[in-house]
């Protein structure tokens, strides 16, 4: 077998352990929320058996070794000769952290010290509960049997790398498209228009295709905080447990890998300072044990996620005072806990304050052109609230230009359109009073530094991003479309205002605008006292 083919091998090995391991982990933590459970020992012997048997075919004896003692423990609790309490869960999961090290450590991993101590304490533990009856064991084994024949669904691997290709590839060929719609236009050949029109739909088609099978649900991005809520709050004492809903919900998964970072900071926080203890919860008439929800639904072109604990709750006064803010509505007090190395903590623990690392959280939300929202109610809990567009690839955009040159404003930022008002000023940024509502405005042609002027009436483009709302003046619109998105190189990075890029069907580039970070240099401008 050449190297290539033992490489492939190897990632299909660590692909298919990695979804076993988890699963064992999803499936430990249920089984210690329902002991009794007969049926979920028996799956999880299922992921322990494949995962020592696929390891044993690749010659990686460390985990078929310890895999082996694993499946005997499991197989004990599906006879019903283990009792499965906290001490043995625990046991089990720190089994599964072998796992994942082993499997991390592929070309090198060994068991070491520690883990032959976890499989002495495995075996002691497994080894010291009572017998159960011969019918729980007859019933386990046969069960366990049936579980182990049956057979996976059939499943197809692609790599990311790959279907991003495939998206690039159909944006190539809707420039192409567009091209040969332009030369039939001036032929006026009806019979090729036709053509083209088909074409046209079939390549549209395919794009969407293209960009449902990059959907994924969010389930198992959800479902792995739930050790996360059962280490922290056993740590500290406190009764956690983590619900999740609408784990079926798909979203593009390059958002899912961007989001897994930011929403463990938010689950770890809504644990180590949203929750009481268990005493302060039923003083307060509350349940000892405490809930984390991880919601996500769509909402129109949108995905929402949602993570929220029926906690104590922010201190509004405790934000306002350790910020030395005169903010009075709830809205503005709580948008300070984004303020860099924000926290209302006075004691640092190995779990991150409500609120440190909070600007992180905002800044790769809206790296992936998303809003966070907080809303907190004394004594009832505090929800975060994400929303996002569902794929990363395809924006609906408003084009717009300014002399020769075309942009691409997101549709989700675009409120309104307007002329600029006669005896406006000419400087790069001012004010407009629209509706009794002054407006902020940036001139497009001086923050990019486009040549040339503009002869005609100046249009604006009313935007918002959260809280904040400005106008860009530009000298034409053009209206909304469809815009593939196209990553720009490393040189254009510091770019101020650039998100990203496209090609028109001319093949000429078209820069897509950052709404967030526009709105962010008209206000410095404003501050700095540029005249208006």
């Amino acid at each position: 077998m050449s190297e290539i083919d033992l490489n492939e091998l190897f990632a299909t090995f660590v692909a298919e352990s990695t979804e076993d391991i988890a699963s064992l982990e999803a499936g430990l933590l249920a089984l210690e929320e329902t002991p009794d459970d007969r049926d979920q020992p028996i799956e999880l012997q299922r992921h322990a058996h494949t995962l020592k048997g696929n390891a044993a075919c690749m010659g990686l004896h460390a985990i078929t070794e310890f895999a082996h003692l694993y499946e005997d423990v499991l197989e004990r609790i599906a006879r019903g000769e283990c009792r499965v309490d906290n001490e043995l869960v625990t046991l089990m999961l720190g089994g599964v952290d072998t796992f994942r090290r082993l499997v991390e450590e592929l070309d090198n991993g060994t068991l070491r010290d520690a883990d032959r101590a976890l499989m002495r304490n495995l075996r002691a533990a497994a080894t010291a509960s009572s017998s159960a009856s011969k019918t729980q064991q007859s019933e386990s084994i046969t069960n366990a049997d049936a579980a182990q024949r049956a057979p996976r669904a059939p499943s197809v691997r692609v790599a990311a790398e790959k279907l991003n290709r495939m998206l690039d590839l159909t944006g190539e060929i809707a420039i192409a498209r567009g091209r040969v719609h332009e030369m039939i236009s001036r032929l006026g050949d009806g019979e090729l228009s036709e053509l083209e029109r088909q074409a046209s739909m079939l390549q549209l088609e395919l794009q969407e295709l293209i960009m449902r099978v990059r959907m994924v649900p969010v389930g198992p991005l959800f479902r792995q905080y739930a050790r996360t809520v059962r280490d922290i709050s056993v740590a500290q004492g406190k009764i956690a447990r983590l619900v999740t809903i609408g784990d079926e919900t798909e979203v593009d998964t390059t958002i899912v890998e961007s989001l897994r970072d930011p929403l463990m900071h938010m689950v770890r926080n809504a644990v180590d300072h949203g929750l009481e203890t268990p005493a302060e919860r039923v003083a307060n008439g509350k349940p000892a044990a405490g809930t984390i929800t991880l919601e996500a639904k769509h909402d129109a072109e949108s995905v929402v996620i949602r993570v929220s604990d029926d906690g104590a709750g922010l201190d509004r006064e405790a934000i306002r005072a350790r910020a030395h803010s005169s903010g009075s509505s709830d809205s503005e007090i709580f948008d300070l806990i984004f303020s860099p190395g924000f926290s209302t903590s006075s004691v640092l623990t190995e779990v991150s304050g409500r609120g440190v690392g909070m600007d992180v959280v905002r800044r790769a939300v809206e790296s992936l052109r998303g809003t966070i929202s907080i809303d907190s109610k004394p004594a009832c809990g505090t929800a975060f609230t994400i929303r996002l567009p569902l794929t990363l690839a395809v924006i609906e955009g408003f084009g717009v230009s300014v002399g020769d040159e075309r942009y691409v404003v997101p549709i989700d930022h675009v409120v309104e359109c307007l002329q600029m008002p006669d005896g406006a000023n000419d400087h790069e940024t001012g004010v407009l009073l629209l509706r009794d509502e002054v407006l902020p405005f940036v001139r497009l042609r001086q923050h990019f530094g486009t040549p040339g002027s503009y002869t005609g009436r100046e249009n604006v483009l009313v935007v918002q991003h959260g809280g904040a709302k400005a106008g860009l003046a530009v000298d034409e619109l053009h209206g909304s479309s469809q815009t593939v998105i196209k990553p720009l190189g490393d040189y254009f990075g510091s770019v101020p205002g650039v998100a990203g890029s496209s090609i028109r069907g001319d093949g000429r580039v078209v820069l897509i605008l950052d709404v967030p970070a526009l709105l962010h240099n008209v206000v410095d401008l404003h501050h700095d006292g540029v005249p208006t």
